[in-house]
């Protein structure tokens, strides 16, 4: 295994996206290198045998043994719990429940992988049918920087795998050597990696005793393994141990590496589906608008001829009544808002069953929670932390700390809107009701008091001249454009709305930014820990 330079771990550790782990890892390492004894840790599923492997060694060499220790084939031990053998300290663990659904598995398995990332040696224990669900879990050890210096295997209660060494003691030794053999050809460990294969309770004589004097193994103390075992972990301890803790040193920077760029990997996996849906509502959004801004252009040119014809056919229809030419003017607009009014219907139609198909994706749903959680983590004073977790955990801090930082820049702004998602769909039912507001009979009277003075004055000069006619005529445009903005500052109300429909139901293409630049980063520190590992 390549030598790692850690000073460049603890850097690349502190510069991660999202916040440093850098001091995390320290202090973790601070704690464990403050014990001077070599550090031996007993690691495997329940019922291999460990706690049994450890009061053994304890009886053996006249060490009491601590009340902590439970011997049982059940879930009897619940924590790390360390004891001092022969100048070293040894340590039981939880067993491995590798797959576990109940909380008591999963917290004793977690417990056992965090004591092994911190120790000298680890003592791998496996039943004589050896390693079953917990296969996968020993192939990764194996692969993650432990050497046979300080990764130990021992085949535990040997007595129980089907010969009785009291009647075959060579057939016993020969199922030792092939047990010995499918282990080692299983994990693919090379012939170095220390294999004990050892009966440490033949014929369970102390059972779940705690008080045991070290003649109850007597009997089978010339072939149980026992001795060879205990004198290898002496050896340990008059040997090299500056040289096994800067080794352990070494596993310990490569195993944070690794698992932080797993969590990395996981966050990375979660954060580029969420991208692909930002960006389509990103473009999905700009298209829309582009439909729209086309949508007004239509309107507002057609406005113009709509009602300079209205305003001149009242004109040369020489009209005297005022009611009667606001009348015409708007039965022009309401002809005029229908038509544009219909293809601002189909606009908002699109936009809805777009909406619903994309809400479909489970991607999409992931994103409209995180959308959600971009307005909640800054309109709340304190979030608690139970309710960040689950995010945290799955996007990571970098993506939830750079949402912090868009809806701050946004000042409680678009995102809160994704939050009513009927809005859309509600839209399009309310379009018409706009079309109400144009009922502009007390702005349009006016206007058609001016446009009747000006008959009533065209027709007391008859014989005015060409250019007289021509400055009524002008006069004549000026009132079709003050009918034309009247109608315009409702309409613009309408594209108003409209727009904010469209923002609303594409909220989540503001985070496109923010996703983009969390996957370039963690893109980024992925692809560093192969010049950090040496791979």
């Amino acid at each position: 295994m390549n030598e790692i330079d850690i000073l460049k771990v603890k850097e690349w550790l502190a510069n991660l996206p999202g916040g440093s782990l850098a001091d995390d890892y320290l202090k973790g390492w601070q704690q464990f290198a403050s014990t001077e004894l070599p550090v031996i840790t007993v690691f495997g599923s329940y019922d291999t045998g460990k706690s049994s492997l450890i009061r053994r060694l304890l009886v053996d060499d006249d060490v009491p043994v601590p009340d902590w220790l439970t011997i049982s084939a059940r879930h009897e031990t619940f924590g790390v719990n360390s004891v001092e053998f022969a100048g070293a300290l040894l340590r039981d663990t939880p067993g491995l429940a590798v797959g576990a659904d109940d909380v008591r598995g999963k917290l004793n398995t977690e417990l056992a992988r965090e004591a092994i990332s911190t120790t000298d040696i680890a003592i791998v224990t496996v039943t004589p049918q050896l390693a079953t669900g917990e296969y996968e879990f020993l192939r990764q050890i194996v692969e993650n920087g432990w050497t046979p210096e300080n990764l130990w295997f021992v085949i535990s209660r040997f007595d129980e795998a089907g010969v009785d060494p009291d009647g075959d003691l060579d057939g016993y030794r020969q199922l030792a050597a092939r047990k010995t053999s499918e282990l080692v050809n299983s994990l693919k460990l090379s012939s170095a990696y220390p294999v004990h294969v050892v009966s440490q309770d033949f014929a369970q004589m102390a059972g779940g005793a705690r008080d045991v004097e070290a003649d109850t193994w007597d009997d089978s103390r010339e072939w149980d393994g026992m001795d060879g075992f205990g004198a290898a972990i002496k050896n340990v301890t008059s040997g090299d141990v500056a040289s096994l803790r800067a080794s352990t040193e070494q596993r310990y920077w490569r195993h944070a590496v690794l698992l932080t760029v797993d969590e990395l990997e996981d966050q990375l996996a979660a954060c580029e589906p969420l991208l692909v849906q930002a960006d389509i509502a990103s473009a999905r959004r700009e298209q829309w608008k582009r439909s729209l801004d086309d949508v007004d252009h239509d309107a507002r040119a057609d406005l113009r001829g709509t009602l300079g014809q209205a305003v001149r056919l009242a004109v040369a229809g020489g009209e005297h009544n005022s009611a009667n030419v606001a009348k015409d003017l708007q039965s022009a607009l309401t002809d005029w808002f229908r038509k544009h009014e219909r293809e601002l219907d189909r606009l908002l139609q699109d936009v809805v069953r777009t909406d619903e198909r994309q809400r479909q994706e489970p991607s999409w749903k992931n994103l409209e929670e995180l959308t959600a959680l971009a307005v909640d983590i800054n309109e709340v004073p304190e979030v608690r932390i139970e309710t960040l977790a689950p995010y945290v955990s799955k996007f990571g801090p970098l993506l939830i700390e750079g949402l912090r930082e868009f809806e701050r820049s946004q000042a409680g702004g678009s995102l809160k809107k994704s939050q009513a998602r009927a809005v859309a769909a509600k839209a399009v039912d309310n379009v018409g009701t706009f079309g109400k507001g144009l009922a502009l009979a007390s702005e349009l009277l006016p206007l058609a008091v001016e446009i009747v003075e000006a008959i009533d004055g065209l027709r007391a000069q008859q014989a005015v001249a060409v250019q007289e006619r021509r400055a009524l005529n002008s006069q004549t445009d000026k009132l079709a454009e003050e009918v034309s903005a009247l109608a315009l500052d409702s309409w613009a109300e309408i594209l108003a709305k409209t727009r904010n429909e469209i923002d609303q139901t594409a909220a989540q293409a503001a985070l496109s930014d923010t996703l983009h630049d969390s996957v370039e980063k963690l893109r980024a520190a992925i692809a560093e820990v192969v010049g950090i590992l040496n791979l």
